[in-house]
């Protein structure tokens, strides 16, 4: 977890994490997530770390990519 205030993107690639913007804390802090594993995103999903549909979509198809890129 780390404090990231010159960055607002809400799901993105993180070399070989995905990075998320930890909605739970706004608006008072800004804070990204790297979850390195599909386990990690479904957990931020259910905790509503993400929100909004098209992002938890994102979030969930770069947990997939994530497992699949883990399974080779």
């Amino acid at each position: 977890m780390t404090n990231r205030a010159d960055s607002c993107e809400t799901v993105s690639w993180a070399g070989s994490c995905v990075r998320i913007l930890d909605q739970r804390r706004l608006p008072s802090e800004v804070v990204t997530l790297d979850l390195g594993t599909e386990d990690e995103v479904v957990e931020a999903i259910r905790t509503l770390a993400v929100r909004g549909a098209p992002a938890i979509g994102i979030a969930a198809a770069m947990g997939v990519a994530l497992a699949g890129a883990r399974n080779r």
